[in-house]
């Protein structure tokens, strides 16, 4: 199950000519995101608080929930572009922060591990609708180098699928994610995943007009104060080696913050994740709202609704158990 790592740290921001309302205090962002008091209490004494979240397409697995980490926001956000995440992330093999205009170098430390053999001729191999989340064009590409290729070719032209998939995000955003090629020359969008996920941001829509636009509209204008991270990691997701690219977002609100982790391309297992999380000052120190959206078509076809329910309540109780040790390490650091 994916983990993935952050959230939209919803804030209180002070936009100049902003045509929104200002942000709430946590107790009222809470209780306009469906928590009832008794919820909102057992939230800021401590306890961790989930709220069932609408799916925004049949592929969708949902979590949210609510904690308070004794942290203060700006604390957690200099922890999260680190990649506080990834560190505390059980599932994590291996990652890497990249440059904001990264070349073929910074993925020099991505290998095909742990059986590099066997995952190298997965790629040479890959066929549409398979195992591996490709373009039609990266199936080529991985025809191209040859079954008989050695283990380096394949890792270089992995390195290269990936870096190609970076520029092309970041030049045009979600239109310039490649689909996935599927069988019968039917394909998966994980740009329209992560559109639909975006859209369903209602209460960022509501308080943070401009850190709604920035999601849906990416690479467009940043709300001021805005950083951006990327990274790619190595993972096991479902028992399965798993290669993930991650935008990473923080935009601060007075002394809020909303912070976004979008992984906007993943190997096998799922199709793209965004989490989004507020991050919102009391006097405990931070309270966390945290929403996850993960697309993946195994949650399709005959019983979807009840394959849905199920796989939404397991990524829930994974990403608390993840969380739990987020919000420990933000605590012991801050």
């Amino acid at each position: 199950m994916p983990k993935g790592l952050l959230a939209s740290l919803f804030a209180l921001a002070a936009l100049a000519a902003r045509t929104a309302a200002a942000a709430p205090p946590a107790e009222q962002l809470l209780a306009d995101a469906g928590f009832s008091p008794a919820e909102i209490a057992q939230v800021e004494n401590g306890g961790f608080v989930t709220k069932a979240i609408e799916p925004s397409s049949p592929r969708e697995l949902t979590a949210g929930f609510a904690f308070v980490v004794a942290a203060p926001p700006e604390a957690i956000v200099r922890q999260v572009r680190t990649g506080l995440v990834d560190h505390v992330d059980p599932n994590t093999v291996a990652f890497a922060m990249l440059p904001a205009n990264p070349g073929l170098a910074d993925f020099a430390k991505l290998t095909l591990a742990p059986d590099p053999a066997k995952q190298a001729a997965a790629y040479v191999a890959a066929k549409p609708g398979g195992a591996l989340n490709l373009s039609s064009d990266e199936i080529a590409a991985f025809d191209a180098v040859g079954s008989g290729a050695a283990v380096p070719a394949v890792e270089q032209a992995v390195r290269q699928a990936l870096l190609a998939r970076v520029q092309a995000y970041q030049a045009k955003g979600l239109a310039g994610i490649a689909p996935y090629a599927l069988s019968g020359g039917e394909q998966r969008s994980p740009g329209d995943e992560l559109r639909a996920a975006s859209q369903a941001a209602k209460l960022l829509e509501k308080y943070l007009p401009a850190a709604y636009q920035m999601l849906v509209a990416y690479p467009g204008a940043p709300p001021p104060g805005t950083q951006e991270t990327f990274r790619w990691t190595r993972l096991v997701a479902n028992g399965v080696p798993t290669v993930a690219l991650t935008h990473g977002l923080t935009i601060p609100d007075g002394d809020a913050w909303v912070a976004v982790q979008r992984q906007f391309y993943v190997s096998t297992s799922y199709n793209a994740e965004q989490a989004i999380a507020a991050l919102l000052p009391v006097p405990q120190g931070t309270i966390v709202f945290y929403v996850n959206r993960t697309s993946t078509d195994q949650v399709t076809g005959f019983g979807g609704s009840a394959k849905r329910s199920i796989g939404s309540k397991l990524l829930a109780s994974e990403l608390q158990a993840l969380y739990r040790k987020v919000g420990k390490t933000a605590s012991e650091k801050k």
